[in-house]
């Protein structure tokens, strides 16, 4: 048994086909499936369970595949070290944070990063919370920063922890700035609400069927900057995270209203591939924009108690 063998068992765990598998890994479908046969051969038992649609893992290859992650971390964890020893702070981070985080959160910890770590290149990628799941997944991203619906095979989810949200509408619409609601008592809404599954959609839509929250009609728009500008231009509204609101604060095209009912909250993770830690420098740069998240819920939270 080798190190390929060992990958390739993992990828065709995670991507559930040889075919996907092998364009992971950028090898041949045939060249896995060989290697497949024979780590199987060598082990005595069946690990993969081969199907019209793909591959699954039997009983013996789940667990098997929960040991290849932690050899897998391990052998990481060692090449990092050595290249930590070598060459000190240096490498390429590539991340992806949802659109409001890298909007309202981001830039700040961007720039702290810059500046104290010079030999450090970065890649950022923000888009749909589900694409950056996706990107997390295939390994074009080091770690990902959002939402997530459920836990997906061969991604480690850390929880970052659960954050509120506000009332985001068009000053059209005629509240007060920074005025407390209930949703329940508010005029039914024209209501903007975001496409990914993996985002406040579920929520949102579970708390109309509810009849928590009174709704005339819904939009749905997967640019958060299309949506704000929508938002300015309309008496629409929108349940965005408060880093989002906080950074609107300004606009006098937009009005901010904190939520007093219904509660619910957006809950953040740090998501990363299971096989592979994070390297220094993403540790790094997810320290600082951490530190700077709690900057923002500290200053939310302060005005909140101003109220």
């Amino acid at each position: 048994m080798d190190l390929r063998q060992i990958r390739y068992f993992v990828a065709a765990c995670e991507a559930g086909s040889l075919s996907a598998a092998a364009n992971r890994l950028n090898c041949t479908a045939s060249g896995i499936s060989q290697q497949m046969s024979a780590l199987e051969g060598r082990l005595g038992t069946s690990l993969l369970e081969r199907t019209r649609r793909g591959v699954n893992p039997t009983p013996a290859g789940w667990r098997f595949y929960h040991r290849c992650l932690a050899v897998l971390k391990s052998v990481s964890e060692a090449e990092m070290e050595l290249e930590d020893f070598s060459a000190g702070l240096s490498g390429t981070v590539a991340a992806g944070f949802v659109p409001g985080l890298a909007k309202a959160v981001l830039p700040a910890a961007l720039a702290r990063f810059t500046r104290e770590f010079p030999r450090v290149d970065f890649e950022i990628a923000s888009g749909t919370a589900d694409t950056l799941l996706a990107e997390t997944s295939g390994g074009a991203l080091d770690f990902y920063v959002g939402q997530f619906a459920a836990r997906q095979t061969g991604l480690a989810a850390t929880p970052i922890g659960k954050f509120p949200v506000a009332l985001i509408s068009g000053s059209r619409r005629g509240l007060v700035p920074m005025k407390p609601v209930r949703l329940s008592e508010v005029a039914p809404l024209k209501l903007f609400v975001p496409s990914a599954t993996n985002s406040l959609k579920p929520r949102i839509e579970a708390a109309i069927r509810g009849g928590e929250i009174a709704v005339e009609r819904t939009i749905s728009i997967s640019s958060l900057s299309a949506g704000l500008e929508f938002l300015s231009l309309t008496d629409w509204s929108g349940i965005l995270p408060f880093w989002i609101c906080l950074k609107e604060l300004g606009n006098d095209r937009l009005t901010v209203s904190p939520i007093l009912d219904p509660k619910f909250g957006v809950e953040l993770a740090l998501i990363h591939p299971a096989q592979r830690p994070l390297s220094r420098p993403s540790q790094q740069l997810y320290d600082y924009f951490r530190q700077e998240l709690q900057r923002c819920d500290d200053e939310w939270q302060r005005m909140m108690r101003q109220l």
